[in-house]
């Protein structure tokens, strides 16, 4: 009978090793020696270590997911007249949250998505549902009047999550957290700003005509 744990411990033996080693530094017979099993058992239940990989980042990206959520459905629906919550400070509290996961893991070892990606020719959906998120926030800090129309949210989420995993694998490269912080200071205290929403800002006084 088959153990159903097996196919779990698998997966968690790769995270472990692809995030130490890389992708391309670790093979099959590490993996199942790590677990404990012989090479046959792992394609029982993989037909090839590329879609392991792909399993071993939806492991990692479930954390992820819980981070770069995108913006309550109710919110910016309201009509009241109370002062609606800076979506700018939410999207840094997102990446805040994101680097204290990050420290909690071997912070030298960068992150997992982005020295996998760096290895491996598939792009994994997660950047894809993380940056529709961050642009989902970035539309309605829009509504709210923290960010300018004139921005493409679209584009400028793609940049956060560019320049985060940017700065993540400097920070790996470097063994120093400059990158990562430049990454927090350019973005949200140069690029994103955030403005009180336009219920708090003060009315510019009109000058009486002559």
């Amino acid at each position: 009978m088959t153990n159903t744990g097996t196919r779990e411990k698998i997966i968690e033996a790769a995270y472990v090793r692809f995030y130490e080693f890389g992708y391309n530094g670790t093979s099959v017979q590490d993996i199942v020696d790590l677990v404990g099993v012989p090479k046959g058992t792992f394609y029982n239940y993989f037909k090839s270590k590329e879609l392991l990989g792909l399993e071993a980042l939806d492991f990692y990206a479930c954390v992820a997911d819980k981070v770069f959520t995108p913006p309550n459905v109710l919110e910016g629906a309201s009509k009241s007249r109370k002062p609606q919550p800076s979506q700018i400070a939410r999207i840094r509290s997102q990446f805040e949250e994101a680097l204290h996961f990050q420290e909690r893991q071997k912070i030298s070892l960068g992150c997992l998505m982005g020295n996998f990606t760096a290895e491996s020719s598939a792009l994994p959906q997660s950047f894809k549902r993380w940056i529709a998120g961050v642009s989902d926030s970035l539309k309605l800090a829009q509504v709210n009047g923290e960010v300018a129309q004139s921005h493409d949210p679209d584009s400028l989420a793609r940049y956060l999550m560019a320049a985060w995993f940017g700065s993540l694998l400097l920070m790996k490269n470097s063994q120093s957290t400059a990158a990562i912080d430049d990454f927090f200071s350019l973005s949200f205290d140069t690029l994103l700003k955030s403005e009180p929403p336009m219920s708090k800002r003060k009315a510019t006084p009109r000058r009486k005509k002559k």
